[in-house]
């Protein structure tokens, strides 16, 4: 098999070779829709000897210059490293363990060889060489090469997200132990959070112990005036003073005088900030050590926790240094100091440690940190892409934004964003009279509690009895229309993965990422915990985010797209520096926040076959107005719900409009009480009977030719699925009169129970 990189060294020959290279490279090209030939699908590549030849399938690779790029994201590497000469030992100098433990040296055929699998880490990686020839000393080379999305361009869409996340969240792009690192750049001001110290630190603490020593053999000292007290003859300089002291007692050969000599002091403000500086250094280093190896346990090597130990045990003598016995606290930068900015070793020392304090961009700059893998960055900035869409939808006049996921920023050595509750962006309003009343709020991860054994959730009164469910971003629209606080649940689920890039047309998701979408609609429900109330379904749709391409129009037309509209599950294409890619996603939350009202979202639910058939059943309504204080007993039948009711009108005559009805049309009866509505009865059969023949309150007399319509009322079942009751329009229904309306279906009656 023809290698895919061939690299000859006068010591070594390394080749690198790929089964699937070709597939992967069609692959990226068609999510990212370029030419073979495209700046998104370069790399470019350094070595450390300049006398080593590389080349790119038959073709030599200079040094530096932009090719199209051999190595992506989850996709298998063969390595193979044959010597030249004979070594004793061979091995890939990395703290990762996975990736030293696949490689083996054969010391008989002199071969280094292995695999790498770089995941979802992207950016640049070295690949570091390390030999020991036979009767010589150790000898290192260094190969460094892009690592490439075949999703997002990486030169331009991971800058995007990144820049995107640490506007919100600082520094919780950076991550410890990944195979790829990438590019930032130093600013003057900011807080640097451990993370970053400790990527900065291994880089220059072998600069900073050689600095420390240097300035300890030979400090810099001042002349300072000692008091000391002698005889007459160990006087060395006199002044008029010690003069009229001597005239006077000339007589008295034992007398010590006071006197002043010059002293060389270790004692100046260099030496206190340079004890400052080791004894800070060595302290943060020892805590960085205990969490490195406590939060990394399986991925640290013996032989990288062996450098960490000797490192701290270096820093400790130095810190406990008999030379800092004689050197005062530092009382922090009240003055200039030339000693610091140009004098030997401390020039370096202080150049580290503002270093050491500085804070981080992304952008090139030449500083290497590492990054999360892109699947966990592309779930963060999908999270963050929802938020802001929902609070640009909401505007900005008098809205107040309460980001409670900032808080979870603290300075434990890596950083996440915490899934839950804490991690809730809770927008609000204040209204004109004062009151604050939230709209909206969305939620990363929320998850569940393990100590319940009904598995709760982080989204309020909501259960999974089965197992636990852990959607990625939670949306929840707070409406007032038909109950106070009550809340609309959607879920986003982001998918760094394309199932079938296409040339040309929309890209489709992962098929498993929309079952899951149903999973989670039917696995989480609402459980108010009150003794009488069954649970419901909480969920009423969700939705991919992945990083797919395509028009407006072309996903219009495709089926992820379209089943929203029936089923209320699908998928949004969402790209970082794109605009255009969340123009159906932020008009699809448009429609949720301002334009359908919340019986019409209610209704739109698909009920289960055979149960609440309400919102689905076709079919004529007649809505009825219900007194309290009637002469009839249906006020108290209709609020108590009774299964059976038989219903009768007033008396029928030619001039009223009862007699120009036809009541054998109507398939649903609804009282309306108090302008508001609850229930819905299905009418079994209408029929005409002489009132005389119905029961009555009272004894009062009855006209012969009184008829009556009569229905009779079966299989009540609330409206919008619970026992809210909803106000309708007040033109419909006026108080304190009697009246009856047809509505042709439930969507109708609802629209004008909405329009309040």
């Amino acid at each position: 098999m023809e290698a895919l990189l061939k690299l000859e060294h006068k010591d070594f020959e390394l080749l690198v070779s790929c089964n699937s290279y070709d597939r992967t490279f069609k692959k990226a090209a068609a999510c990212m829709r370029v030419g073979a030939d495209a700046e998104a699908l370069q790399s470019y590549y350094i070595w450390s000897d300049k006398s080593a030849v590389l080349t790119c399938r038959g073709n030599t690779v200079v040094q530096g210059t932009h090719v199209p790029s051999a190595f992506f994201e989850n996709t298998d590497y063969q390595y193979w490293i044959r010597f030249k000469t004979a070594v004793r030992t061979a091995y890939i100098d990395t703290p990762l363990r996975a990736v030293s433990e696949g490689f083996c040296f054969n010391e008989d055929a002199q071969v280094l060889y292995g695999h790498i699998n770089y995941g979802n880490d992207i950016g640049r990686t070295d690949l570091k060489i390390s030999y020991r020839p036979e009767g010589g000393e150790k000898q290192s080379f260094v190969f460094s090469y892009d690592v490439l999305s075949t999703k997002l361009d990486y030169h331009n869409d991971l800058k995007h997200i990144i820049r995107d996340i640490e506007q919100e969240y600082r520094m919780l792009s950076i991550d410890f132990f990944r195979r790829t690192h990438h590019s930032f750049a130093e600013k003057q001001q900011g807080e640097t959070p451990d993370i970053i110290w400790w990527n900065v630190f291994r880089e220059v603490n072998e600069e900073f112990i050689q600095a420390v020593k240097a300035v300890v053999d030979r400090p810099r000292h001042k002349i300072s005036r000692k008091e000391t007290y002698c005889r007459a003859d160990k006087l060395k300089r006199l002044n008029p003073k010690l003069e009229s002291e001597l005239a006077e007692h000339r007589a008295e050969t034992h007398r010590l005088y006071r006197t002043e000599v010059p002293d060389m002091s270790a004692d100046t403000f260099e030496n206190r900030f340079l004890k400052y500086a080791v004894k800070t250094v060595a302290m943060k280093f020892m805590e960085l050590k205990a969490r490195i190896v406590e939060n990394y346990p399986m991925d640290s090597s013996i032989r990288f926790i062996e450098t960490l130990t000797d490192t701290e045990e270096e820093l400790k003598r130095l810190m406990n240094h008999s030379f800092f016995r004689m050197v005062g606290n530092f009382k922090g930068m009240n003055q200039e100091s030339l000693a610091l900015k140009q004098g030997t070793g401390y020039s370096q020392i202080y150049r580290i440690w503002l270093l050491l304090t500085c804070s981080y961009d992304l952008e090139e700059g030449i500083r290497s940190l590492e990054l999360k893998d892109i699947a966990t960055l592309y779930e963060i900035w999908c999270f963050i892409e929802v938020k802001n869409l929902v609070r640009s939808l909401l505007g900005e006049n008098n809205l107040d934004v309460d980001n409670q996921s900032r808080v979870e920023l603290n300075r434990h050595f890596t950083y996440s964003l915490t899934k839950g509750q804490t991690s809730k962006v809770v927008f609000s309003r204040m209204t004109s009279e004062g009151e604050k009343v939230e709209l909206a709020e969305v939620i990363y991860n929320p998850k569940e509690d393990r100590k319940s054994d009904t598995n709760e959730t982080s989204i309020e009164h909501t259960y999974s009895f089965t197992v636990p469910q852990k959607p990625d971003i939670v949306l929840q629209l707070t409406r007032r229309d038909i109950d106070t606080g009550f809340r609309l649940t959607y879920l986003f689920d982001a998918k760094y993965r394309i199932e079938k890039p296409q040339a040309e047309g929309a890209d489709t998701p992962p098929d498993d990422a929309i079952n899951q979408m149903h999973r989670y609609r039917d696995a989480l429900y609402y459980d108010p915990r009150q003794e009488g109330l069954p649970i419901k379904k909480e969920v009423l749709g969700g939705y991919i985010l992945f990083p797919g391409n395509g028009t407006d129009d072309e996903v219009a037309q495709a089926d992820f797209y379209r089943s929203i509209e029936k089923v209320n599950i699908g998928a949004f294409p969402l790209r970082p520096n794109n605009k255009n890619s969340s123009c159906l996603l932020r008009n699809f939350l448009q429609s949720l926040i301002w334009e359908q009202p919340t019986l019409q979202i209610l209704q739109d639910v698909k009920a289960q076959k055979g149960t609440t058939l309400t919102l689905e059943k076709s079919g004529t309504i007649l809505a009825v107005t219900i007194f309290e204080n009637g002469q009839r007993e249906y006020y108290q039948q209709f609020m108590d719900r009774e299964k059976e009711i038989e219903y009768y009108f007033g008396k029928i005559t030619l001039s009223n409009q009862l007699s120009k009805l036809n009541f054998q049309k109507y398939d649903y009866f609804v009282p309306v009480i108090k302008g508001k509505i609850r229930d819905i009865y299905l009418i079994e059969h209408s029929s005409i009977r002489y009132r005389k023949e119905l029961p009555r309150l009272n004894n009062r007399p009855i006209a012969d030719d009184d008829v009556r319509i009569v229905l009779k009322l079966v299989k009540p079942s609330y409206l919008v699925g619970s026992k809210q009751f909803v106000s309708l329009h007040p033109n419909l229904f006026p108080p304190r009169r009697w009246g009856f309306r047809e509505f042709v279906s439930v969507r109708e009656l609802l629209g004008y129970a909405a329009a309040e």
